[in-house]
């Protein structure tokens, strides 16, 4: 009955012009009706919430409406409640506004924007949309959305037309500067159901990407606009939006405080349908296609639902196969591939995400957890700049339903014996192993090689019957992988470790990997701090990665324990610190050198400064005291830096015009002379 009611609804209506993008449905099933298609838009069209019978593990929901005034334009919202696709296309929001007057929308309005407690907003001090704009390219957002028109990839690419990207509003029309730097920061709050997810910014990061994302070119936001205040309203006005919001059910979708969701709907019951074609009052309008009707009426005709026993519907409408594969299916699309940078030396494993293929069973369940939840000590992969979202909410449950999807029964367990872990400490080295240390780093000692995941601590992140199969057969998990097959068909080219025995080789391996103390056999001695630089009779400068200071780092470390990093790419100082200088062993040894830090916890950070400069080289002076040359708006600068009885001081000279402006660490005591064409700073400490 209820399949000849909907397929009745069907053959009456007709292809609508704007549709609402689902893109696991969009990729995947669009080409021919399919249950698994239509439990997809089941899901994330919100019919669940009002009927019920969703297979998706995590529910599709509505964002989250508290303090609206605060966050959103209120010509915005109220254009988006008359017509949700023509302020947003794309959107999943159906049309529930027709049938309702201007004075109807305008009480909706005034009551959900009394939802939450106003929150002022801070804006920040400084913005460049420059950055955001390779924030936005370089983290993961073009993954799901479209990149900038006029933007080059990292290659020089031009941008390719996607039609499964997903469309964004006008966010200058919809959000102050400071309101879409506030979503940005705390996304998860806002969008619970994690189809937007929470990528972790700076406060740095979030106000240029968001710069970029409304095109504020200024540096200074307190310059931008802020969200126009919203209209007054009265009791009376706000009861009548609040009984408005309860009679259209917004509650399936949307939490809102003091209104319960109304219970659940058999379809058959319902009058009127969401998929007619012209809109009905008080029923949800959306406007579907042919193709997504017809999904629906397939998957609402099995009466028996679609089992997601795979995982592949809920990683599908979560929109996981943007970034990851899983059994073949899924990843980077043709026009968003190029979009996923790292290091180029890993072949594709150092730049796109790795699969999902039997996740559930390759990771331990807190680790998988911590994964979703966002702990930055899950990030084994520093080298891809595409971020891993989070998904704290979820966290919990979709490391449960991984691991149960995932699970393996029949998998065959390590024979783990404690005998054997001097055996699996020389087969991780290169005298007479099977020189894992070459591609792998070990704890804070880096590889020998390629700069491969950190292999000291996967006892805490792998399951070891996942361990064993992969170390058995690794293209089979990451085809193209330059993970090497060590034991080909399962036979060890070792036969001298515990005689060549492949299963007790692989066991000795991961027991001292658990058990074991100290390090693989190869690794250059580097004891007692055997490489760190102390400046004694004068400044040393090295050249380096450091975090701050950019891959064109030039350190300088003075006598006197004070020290300085300054940014060759940008032509400005970054960090001063005091106490030790630096260790350069990794910048001396490491083939791939990380990026550093100081050997201090005491470190200033220089305000950042909006204006760009060229840098053109440095001079070292009879003491060894350099000076830094840029040239900033065809003004040329030289800036000179010496310790002195505890202080740094810093000296500029120009050739003519105004003096340059300068930023200062923060934190540190300052003392400032001027002259006609020299400043002169003494930084000190109390």
């Amino acid at each position: 009955m209820r399949y000849l009611y909907l397929f009745l609804i069907l053959i009456l209506t007709s292809i609508t012009e704007a549709a609402p993008l689902v893109v696991g449905y969009d990729r995947f099933h669009s080409d021919s009706p399919s249950v698994e298609g239509g439990a997809i838009l089941y899901s994330e069209l919100g019919c669940a919430n009002c009927h019920g019978g969703s297979n998706i593990e995590i529910p599709r929901k509505g964002p989250a409406l508290h303090n609206l005034s605060n966050r959103i334009n209120y010509d915005w919202l109220i254009e988006f409640l008359r017509n949700p696709q023509s302020s947003h296309p794309g959107t999943g929001m159906p049309g529930v506004t027709h049938g309702l007057s201007e004075e109807d929308i305008k009480s909706i309005a005034a009551f959900i924007g009394k939802i939450g407690t106003p929150k002022k907003l801070k804006a920040g001090r400084h913005a460049n949309a420059e950055r955001g704009s390779s924030l936005y390219h370089e983290k993961g957002c073009v993954a799901c959305h479209a990149p900038t028109p006029d933007y080059r990839g990292p290659h020089g690419k031009s941008v390719q037309p996607n039609k499964l990207a997903v469309p964004l509003p006008d966010l200058g029309a919809k959000y102050s500067l400071t309101s879409l730097d506030f979503f940005l920061s705390n996304v998860s709050q806002f969008r619970t159901d994690g189809r937007m997810p929470h990528i972790d910014l700076t406060n740095e990061e979030s106000i240029d990407l968001a710069a970029h994302l409304i095109d504020f070119q200024a540096s200074d936001p307190r310059e931008a606009p802020n969200i126009s205040p919203w209209p007054k309203t009265n009791a009376a006005e706000i009861k009548r939006g609040q009984t408005l919001v309860t009679n259209l059910n917004c509650t399936s979708c949307h939490s809102i405080p003091k209104i319960e969701a109304p219970a659940l709907r058999p379809i058959e019951n319902v009058k009127g349908s969401c998929l007619s074609e012209r809109p009905i009052p008080g029923v949800p309008h959306y406007q579907l296609t042919k193709e997504h009707k017809s999904s629906l009426v397939t998957y609402l005709s099995h009466q028996a639902g679609e089992n997601d026993s795979k995982g592949d519907l809920t990683l599908s409408a979560l929109n996981c196969y943007a970034c990851h594969a899983r059994d073949g299916k899924g990843g980077p699309l043709e026009t968003t591939n190029h979009f996923f940078i790292g290091n180029e030396s890993l072949g594709d494993s150092g730049r796109l995400p790795p699969p999902l293929t039997g996740i559930g069973h390759k990771l331990q369940p807190k680790w998988l957890e911590q994964v979703f939840a966002g702990n930055k000590e899950t990030r084994v992969r520093p080298y891809l700049k595409t971020q891993m979202p989070k998904y704290p909410t979820h966290a919990a449950k979709l490391a449960e339903w991984l691991g149960k999807t995932d699970q393996k029964l029949d998998s065959p367990p390590l024979s783990v014996n404690p005998d054997h872990i001097d055996d699996g400490r020389k087969l991780l080295g290169i005298n007479g192993g099977v020189n894992c240390i070459t591609c792998h780093n070990w704890d804070d000692k880096k590889s020998l090689g390629i700069p491969g995941p950190d292999i000291s601590a996967l006892d805490k992140r792998l399951r070891p019957e996942w361990f064993r199969e992969y170390l058995l057969n690794p293209a089979e998990y990451r085809p193209g992988t330059l993970m090497p097959p060590l034991w080909p068909e399962g036979h060890s080219a070792i036969p001298t470790i515990l005689d060549g025995d492949t299963e007790k080789q692989i066991a000795a391996i991961w027991t001292f990997i658990r058990d074991g103390e100290g390090i693989p056999e190869g690794f250059p001695d580097h004891s007692s701090n055997q490489f760190e630089l102390i400046p004694t009779d004068r400044p040393i400068i090295q050249r380096t990665f450091l975090e701050k200071a950019g891959t064109k780092a030039i350190l300088v470390g003075f006598p006197g324990d004070i020290h300085l990093a300054y940014d060759g790419l940008h032509g400005k100082p970054s960090l001063i610190w005091r106490g030790r200088f630096f260790d350069a062993y990794n910048t001396w040894f490491t083939r791939s050198a990380p990026i550093e830090k100081p050997l201090s916890d005491e470190v200033y950070e220089f305000a950042p400064s909006g204006e760009s400069s060229r840098f053109k080289g440095y001079t070292i002076d009879p003491s060894g005291n350099p000076t830094f040359v840029v040239v900033k708006s065809g003004q040329k600068i030289e800036e000179s830096f010496k310790v002195k009885d505890g202080h740094l001081i810093r000296t500029l000279q120009w050739e003519g015009g105004e003096p340059p402006s300068l930023t200062h660490p923060t934190g540190v005591k300052k003392e400032v002379v001027s002259s006609s064409n020299s400043i002169t700073v003494t930084y000190s400490w109390k």
